[in-house]
């Protein structure tokens, strides 16, 4: 059962996003006004933790970048109304975890909580959005590169990358190529190894910038919905 901490300056949203856990089963759950108040005792250390970024004004990743790193090391997930791409960078390189809009449903808020407190990492289907518009629009010669990554893919690998871009889910790629969950993580994982990379966030962020992946397709991929990046 996972330890989380929601750090807001809003008590109101705090405590609905804490009966919303409890609701849901996360049932250790307990609210800061600050980074500062969450104690450094091992016994009271969340294992992960909820922070407004909505309510805190201008964006410091510093205190963030405090708080995951070192000895604390607790995953962070972000509350967000920012509709930026330069805010996703920024969490990402402070250590946050997870990244979810404030227009967030129940279950995807949820959802995020929960994986980045299992180790794993959340961006929202709008963020994934924005990384992916983003490199999209940017000019570069990627030529050479694309070429010696998209020949180190089998044409399986391939597909799987190209619709796990797109916000595909495992089972949602599963059932678009036919084939079963296990497959499609056993195929992501060989990328993994061939890449040189360690989780799907990072085949995400490869694949957009070196396979071409174009904004408008992403509109055909259900929307809608959010990638878990395990």
């Amino acid at each position: 059962m996972p330890q989380v901490t929601i750090v807001s300056a809003d008590t109101l949203l705090a405590a609905a996003l804490s009966t919303l856990l409890c609701e849901k089963g996360v049932l250790d759950v307990s609210a800061a006004k600050s980074f500062e108040e969450i104690p450094e005792r091992i016994p009271d250390r969340p294992s992960a933790v909820v922070y407004d970024l909505s309510g805190a004004g201008q964006l410091d990743p510093g205190p963030i970048a405090a708080f995951t790193t070192g000895e604390r090391g607790t995953p962070v997930v972000v509350l967000t109304t920012s509709e930026r791409f330069e805010v996703v960078p920024a969490l990402l390189e402070a250590g946050v975890r997870g990244i979810v809009g404030r227009d967030a449903d129940a279950e995807e808020f949820v959802t995020a909580v929960t994986e980045v407190a299992g180790g794993r990492v959340f961006l929202s289907r709008g963020m994934m959005d924005l990384l992916v518009a983003h490199v999209a629009r940017c000019p570069a010669d990627r030529a050479a590169a694309h070429l010696k990554d998209t020949e180190s893919l089998a044409p399986r690998e391939r597909d799987i990358v190209l619709l796990l871009s797109k916000g595909m889910t495992n089972r949602e790629i599963a059932a678009a190529l036919h084939v079963s969950e296990g497959t499609v993580k056993t195929h992501l994982g060989r990328v993994m190894v061939k890449w040189s990379v360690r989780d799907r966030l990072q085949v995400v962020l490869r694949a957009i910038g070196r396979l071409h992946v174009t904004t408008p397709e992403l509109g055909d991929a259900g929307a809608g919905t959010s990638e878990t990046l395990r």
